[in-house]
């Protein structure tokens, strides 16, 4: 059998390929395509699959023509099981192939198929899967999402394999979000369990991608070590995707080292490589790598070429990270040259493209949040069916059971009598929890529909609030590269711009606050903190920033020490005096206070002589369905967020949080702490 399989890998080669994608076959193969149409369907499914899972085939595109037979197979055959296999390897191969959104659209239908089938193990590597397609498609909250569940049914399944690659992937969302920390303990972990079980693969990832971690903090010669042992296991086991990938990794670590010899013949194996492959995503990065190599070593003429020939790539498969990073390398080169007409072309390309893959990947978020809406909503409606469909056929079978004993014998009427009443009580009570679940199910619908408003309104606010500011500053580097501002215009337009930044740079800050609490990555670390001292530091702050020549007071105690998340409780303080200045007028008065409470609190107080509140408008400050906002004395615009993290985070310490205002009196926002 083992003969026969090994004949069969080489004879499909030859038999079901187009020439074009074999022409580096040997001609003496073809004396074996006989046998192969002789086999029989089940025999010749079975070739496809072992041809499609051998380490010997290596052309992407013939890989991705030979899993589409095996669909057609499948489907013919009426196999289920192969069928959502076979869209697996498609998904897979498109991965490959950096057809990120094809592979997605088929690994969610093999994913629906596995699920039918009850198939678990199955299931937990389709999630990991999709969780990839997502990563690769930028979107790394829905990346982070599948990862897990994949992680939750490793473990559930018992498939330590599985329960290592989910852990990986976990670490390479968090790397890619910044979390460099928390990327290096998730990667850790994945090789201790890859260790455990000799995954050799997975040992060979995880130092690929800790050796970027020790990459991206310049410690080079760590990440060397890292990236050599990865290069040994992968050319061990024979890891093809992977090698290209630690080489041209090399290669930019020898060329940040200065060495540039080395980073030279490295790229030109990276290259040789991918176009073996037939992954144009890694030609065009090795190119961009060789352009920076060139740069560095003065190579003005070569860097460009390079750079030209990475944007050939990107264009051609229309990769639109590749080519804004081509656009923007290109443009510094051409302004380096003095060719600055050529530069602002490319920069404005470079900008246009950006915003696009910006709006894009928010279209592609709503569009995962319509979707997931959607799937909830039909798995509601057939609940309701099945249930509908349960109780008719319940009712039907008790209306034969009372025709048969009816025609049998009268002389049991009265158990007939009492059979109805307890069946008539049965009924009752299946209504009863249907209206009860149609309740229940309008509730949510409710609440689905005011949560996408809300974030319908958050985006909106966020992507003018952050335009805004950016337009301003491209039209002023407009103005001053056509040379037309004077000293005085520029020194007029940089206190506007000036505040403008640092406006959006608040609103970035509280949004990248407001994201980490829906992830559930902030994590509380207590300390004695002397609260006197945080709100003069703020004040401070406060005092040079604002325009409205307000009197800041502070009249805490010097001996109050509390205990509480430092970062946390100056966000609190921070965003509550924001809020004193936002809506107090000009040559007022921000006052903040402490007193003592119960239970071993300390009460602060965060007072204005603003325009204050109603009370419906104070019902709206805090509730967690929509984002409130309104405009402060000086025109100030918010985004609702604010508010919103100050009780996130007291509450998350332990305290409470409320409002006392008197319309045009002004307003107190109080919170508790606890104690040192």
């Amino acid at each position: 059998m083992k003969t026969r399989l090994n004949i069969s890998l080489i004879l499909l080669l030859v038999l079901i390929v187009p020439f074009k994608l074999m022409a580096q076959d040997s001609m003496k193969l073809m004396k074996l395509r006989p046998a192969y149409d002789q086999a029989s369907d089940s025999m010749k499914l079975e070739i496809l699959f072992s041809v499609i899972g051998s380490s010997e085939l290596h052309n992407v595109d013939t890989a991705l023509y030979l899993a589409n037979k095996a669909l057609k197979l499948s489907t013919d055959l009426k196999d289920s099981f192969n069928i959502a296999y076979s869209l697996q390897s498609i998904g897979r191969f498109y991965n490959i192939k950096s057809n990120h959104k094809e592979a997605l659209r088929y690994d969610l239908e093999s994913l629906r198929m596995y699920r039918l089938l009850n198939s678990k193990r199955n299931e937990a590597t389709l999630l990991n899967s999709i969780g990839e397609d997502y990563y690769n498609l930028d979107l790394f909250n829905e990346a982070f999402n599948y990862h897990r569940q994949s992680l939750e049914k490793s473990i559930e399944a018992d498939i330590p394999l599985s329960e290592a690659i989910a852990t990986y992937n976990l670490g390479r969302v968090m790397m890619s979000m910044g979390q460099m920390d928390k990327a290096k303990e998730y990667i850790e972990n994945s090789m201790a369990l890859s260790e455990k079980i000799d995954d050799k693969q997975g040992i060979a990832y995880s130092l690929h991608d800790l050796a970027e971690i020790y990459l991206a903090n310049k410690d080079y010669e760590l990440a060397l070590t890292q990236l050599e042992k990865a290069y040994k296991i992968s050319i061990e086991t024979k890891e093809d995707v992977l090698t290209p990938q630690i080489i041209a990794k090399l290669a930019k670590t020898y060329d940040l080292k200065g060495d540039y010899k080395n980073a030279q013949i490295h790229y030109k194996v990276a290259m040789n490589l991918y176009e073996k492959q037939g992954n144009l995503n890694g030609v065009g990065d090795a190119y961009f790598g060789m352009g920076n190599l060139s740069l560095h070593q003065g190579r003005s003429s070569e860097a460009q070429k390079n750079y030209e020939k990475c944007l050939e790539v990107a264009e051609s498969i229309n990769d639109n990270e590749l080519m804004i990073k081509c656009y923007l390398a290109l443009s510094e080169h051409y302004e380096g040259i003095g060719k600055y007409k050529e530069s602002l072309s490319l920069y404005k390309k470079y900008k246009q493209l950006e915003d696009s893959v910006f709006s894009e990947k928010k279209k592609e978020q709503f569009a995962q949040l319509q979707v997931q809406f959607e799937t909830s909503k039909k798995d509601i409606e057939i609940e309701l069916l099945n249930q509908k469909e349960e109780k008719q056929k319940a009712e039907l079978e008790n209306e034969e059971f009372i025709r048969n004993i009816l025609v049998v014998i009268l002389a049991f009427t009265a158990v007939l009598l009492y059979s109805l009443y307890k069946n008539g009580e049965k009924r009752k009570k299946i209504n009863d929890v249907l209206i009860e679940q149609r309740k229940e199910i309008e509730s949510k619908g409710k609440e689905l529909s005011s949560l996408l408003a809300m974030k319908d309104k958050f985006f909106s606010i966020i992507s003018h609030d952050l335009r805004s500011p950016i337009n301003a500053l491209v039209g002023v580097l407009d103005i001053l590269d056509g040379g037309n501002m004077t000293q005085k215009e520029l020194k007029d337009l940089s206190v506007s711009l000036k505040i403008r930044l640092d406006n959006t740079r608040k609103l970035l800050d509280t949004l990248l606050d407001w994201a980490m609490i829906q992830m559930h990555e902030i994590k509380i670390q207590y300390e004695q903190i002397n609260l006197s001292d945080l709100v003069d530091g703020n004040l401070v702050f406060f005092k040079e920033v604002a325009d409205k020549n307000l009197e800041f007071i502070n009249t805490v105690s010097k001996s109050d020490i509390v205990n509480a998340d430092r970062n946390m409780l100056d966000l609190i303080i921070r965003n509550l005096i924001s809020n004193s200045i936002k809506f107090t007028k000009e040559g007022g008065l921000v006052e903040v206070s402490s007193e003592n409470g119960s239970n071993n609190e300390v009460i602060v107080s965060i007072r204005d002589n603003g325009v204050g509140m109603s009370t419906e408008q104070m019902d709206k400050l805090f509730d967690t369905t929509e984002l409130y906002t309104t405009r402060g004395t000086a025109n100030e615009k918010g985004t609702g967020l604010g508010l919103r993290l100050c009780k996130e985070f007291v509450e998350r310490m332990g305290g409470k949080i409320w409002v006392e205002s008197t319309e045009g009196e002004g307003s107190t926002f109080k919170f508790t702490v606890s104690k040192a």
